[in-house]
């Protein structure tokens, strides 16, 4: 799917002024929220948690937000709020819509076995460890010499427990099965949503299926964030701009 990036010289111009026949899908970190040193450090504003309500309003059923995070985890940063527009999480391994409400994997027992072992590298070494429903992550953000033995870790661990290991930024995890643009054509199926234009907005490489999915089905990807190759169609330049471009939607 990643053959049809862009290069990275490639200059992507913003994303247009959509119609009321889209339906729009947003990445949680670095897309709706800036990244920061820990994934509990992210902070929610009300002005987002404000935009979001605007747009379930706006585009009725039509708005949803897939992230690597678990459902339990967005619930947590965004409270209700969260009730009022479609969620995947952990990559699209679990979902929750108003049609079939939560709907996930069980938690493997592989799983339980190489997470605990990545706790334990992350303590012995002062990373990060994030608890996810269905992963696990290891963050070296603030200790980024260890990137090589993190990820050869993981990939280790990923083979021997039969798990997907996902690269993002600054961070590696292990988890069950799943992709992003999965998680979109499962979301578009709902009668709510069939027949619109999807347009799915991320930062990172975890977002590429998305933006391809999207694509197929007759909409766009937008990258947020520096030039790089992509499969996005458009790009805005960081999660400020993103928010100025939902604010003039809504202002329309």
């Amino acid at each position: 799917m990643l053959a049809e990036r862009q290069p990275a010289t490639e200059v992507l111009a913003p994303p247009p002024h959509v119609r009321d026949d889209a339906s729009l899908f947003f990445d949680f970190d670095g897309t709706l929220v800036d990244l920061a040193p820990t994934p509990d450090a992210v902070v929610v504003d009300q002005g987002l948690l404000d935009q979001l309500d605007r747009l379930a309003v706006r585009f009725p059923a039509r708005v949803a937000i897939i992230s690597g995070r678990s459902i339990a985890q967005l619930d947590a940063m965004l409270g209700q709020h969260a009730r009022r527009f479609a969620v995947a999480g952990s990559h699209g391994a679990e979902r929750r819509t108003p049609e079939d409400g939560h709907v996930a994997a069980e938690r493997p027992a592989s799983l339980e076995t190489a997470a605990e072992a990545l706790r334990a590298y992350a303590e012995a070494n002062a990373l990060v460890y994030e608890a996810k429903s269905l992963g696990a992550g290891l963050h070296y953000r603030m200790a980024p010499a260890f990137e090589a033995d993190a990820v050869s870790l993981a990939e280790d661990l990923a083979r021997t427990h039969g798990l997907t290991l996902q690269r993002g930024k600054m961070m590696v995890e292990l988890r069950t099965p799943g992709d992003k643009g999965a998680a979109l054509r499962d979301l578009i199926a709902a009668p709510a949503l069939v027949g619109s234009r999807p347009f799915f907005f991320g930062d990172d490489v975890t977002d590429e299926d998305g933006f391809v999915a999207a694509h197929a089905l007759g909409g766009a990807g937008i990258l947020i964030g520096p030039e790089r190759p992509t499969a996005a169609t458009y790009r805005l330049d960081d999660v400020a701009a993103l928010r100025g471009w939902i604010a003039a939607i809504l202002e329309s």
